[in-house]
């Protein structure tokens, strides 16, 4: 087990909580059809990112170090950053349901690394003196991607309900195609962004510790995501990627990203697990 503190532990639950009680109120309301979501669930999406939060701030206060040198941890900062991001686009543009959506993500993207913890305490990623903007900004993209999933996953819930011509469940939530497509796009090519700066970081910070990059599953996981979301950029611009389309391609974007990453981690070894 990783050496985390109770204290530390309890508020890394109670955040896992309150993620799964606003995806819970979400599927409820989903189940009862109901036309509008619940005003609470943006107040446990909130609480879930201030324990997260706080879960952060105490670990790196008492290890005197950048509290995202594992992946557990890496992971519940990306899932908080997803979160606040969705709470924004909620709450400026009237978009519960990208709330909704990213609430129970967060719960997977932050609590599946746990798990992994109770077969062997993950190794903590050698430091440099640029390793933590490499390790921030690839959590700042990730955090845009899973928004970009989020926002891919609605548009086409409510394009299939628009060609039924009838009214779903959660119809006032549900963003329009253009507000989606709109806020999908931002989020890809702002975390293309990021995680290309990222990824040099990273490649300069490998070798100031003169490690190599391509025996790494996780940097190959990074490549192989750049490459994915590269072409998803390059297509809205050749070729006016949008809509339908864009919105399929972010989410498998995101599925093969995860896949990737984790299961680089499980099988990896490199610089990441050095």
């Amino acid at each position: 087990m990783a050496p985390y503190a109770p204290s530390e532990l309890v508020m890394f639950w109670f955040g896992l909580i309150a993620y799964a009680t606003a995806g819970a109120a979400a599927l409820g309301a989903l189940l009862a059809r109901r036309d509008t979501l619940p005003h609470f669930l943006r107040i446990f999406t909130a609480i879930g990112v201030l324990a997260h939060g706080a879960f952060l701030v105490h670990a790196a206060a008492r290890t005197h170090a950048c509290p995202m040198f594992h992946l557990f941890e890496a992971c519940i900062f990306a899932a908080a950053l997803a979160a606040i991001a969705a709470l924004l686009v909620d709450v400026r543009y009237e978009m519960p349901a990208v709330t909704a959506a990213v609430s129970p993500l967060a719960v997977v993207v932050s609590g599946t690394p746990y798990l992994r913890m109770f077969q062997t305490a993950p190794a903590a990623i050698p430091e440099s003196a640029i390793t933590p903007f490499h390790l921030a900004l690839i959590a700042l993209a990730y955090a845009a991607f899973l928004l970009a999933f989020a926002t891919g996953a609605l548009y086409l819930l409510q394009e299939r309900q628009l060609k039924r011509h009838s009214a779903g469940p959660l119809v006032s939530a549900l963003p329009s195609l253009e507000a989606a497509n709109a806020v999908n796009t931002t989020s890809v090519m702002t975390g293309f962004v990021l995680l290309t700066i990222g990824i040099a970081f990273g490649i300069t910070s490998a070798a100031l510790l003169d490690k190599p990059i391509l025996s790494d599953g996780r940097s190959i996981s990074g490549i192989v995501t750049w490459v994915f979301y590269g072409g998803l950029v390059a297509m809205r611009f050749t070729r006016g990627y949008h809509g339908r389309s864009a919105a399929r391609m972010s989410i498998w974007s995101f599925a093969i990203a995860a896949f990737t990453l984790f299961g680089a981690t499980l099988l990896g070894t490199g610089v990441h697990h050095s």
